[in-house]
């Protein structure tokens, strides 16, 4: 699904090394996850082809994301589109 000029939005963020323990039955238990950084994720050109489909944007990203400065050994991300997308990446360095 292609988004619309006003949906072609993410946010990336940084997930937690640890989480709560226990059952949520009686209620959230918080997270804090750092937000690292947000663009427009799918592109209007690359030096081949427009990506058609969002798996092959997802491609293109992940290989451009693993080099961003923020990227850190043993750190797992997660992106977030406005468009109802989203994909993890990292953990592995």
């Amino acid at each position: 699904m292609r988004p619309t000029e006003e949906t072609n939005f993410c946010r990336v963020f940084e997930l937690p090394l640890e989480y709560p323990e226990g059952f949520c039955f009686d209620g959230s238990k918080p997270v804090v996850m750092q937000m690292v950084d947000w663009f427009n994720p799918w592109p209007s050109y690359y030096d081949t082809d427009e990506p058609e489909t969002w798996e092959e944007v997802v491609v293109l990203l992940r290989l451009w994301l693993e080099e961003k400065c923020y990227v850190r050994p043993g750190r797992t991300y997660i992106l977030i589109t406005d468009f109802g997308e989203s994909f993890v990446f990292g953990g592995l360095k």
